[in-house]
């Protein structure tokens, strides 16, 4: 049975340590350090992920309170819209069916008016229209080639090499 007894030397950072064993008393000396036993304790660096939170909270704020101001001030001083009869003879922009402030002045600024993505919507309809119409057209005149035996596979055979007279050619002034 081994007990380890530590016995206080002169310098607190400096203990005794006794083996007690059925053999004779050995002792040896073991350095702790101050205020007893600390050990260095390889851990990985926190630096980055430190850096990378300081970072991150640093551009949060720095975009995050002016947007709550701008918002705080929207909502307060400028409010929703309120739906009011609408005057005889005018037509109102795309943009003022919406309640909002912020939604309305992205619906005027930002996204195209509906009548613009109605026009895109009926000329895409259209160029595929045209295509579909020509795929047809494509297919009947195919269907006729085939029918009357016209087209680029249809060629009458050359007649042979052979039949060929070069008499008048064997002479260059002729």
């Amino acid at each position: 049975m081994c007990v380890f007894i530590l016995n206080p030397g002169i310098n607190r950072s400096l203990y005794m340590v006794t083996l007690r064993h059925t053999s004779p008393r050995q002792a040896f000396t073991v350095r702790f350090g101050s205020h007893g036993k600390q050990m260095f304790v390889i851990k990985p660096t926190e630096y980055y992920d430190k850096r990378f939170l300081r970072l991150l909270r640093y551009y949060i704020l720095l975009t995050g309170i002016p947007v709550a101001v701008f918002l705080t001030y929207v909502n307060i001083f400028i409010g929703e819209a309120e739906l009011s009869e609408i005057p005889e003879g005018y037509v109102p922009e795309h943009w003022e069916y919406h309640k909002h402030p912020i939604t309305r002045w992205i619906a005027r600024n930002l996204y195209d008016p509906p009548e613009k993505n109605y026009e895109k919507m009926m000329a895409l309809i259209q160029m595929e229209t045209e295509k579909a119409e020509m795929r047809l057209t494509e297919q009947d005149v195919r269907k006729m080639m085939r029918t009357k035996g016209d087209g680029p596979w249809f060629h009458l055979e050359t007649m042979d090499k052979s039949l060929i007279d070069y008499s008048p050619k064997s002479t260059p002034d002729n």
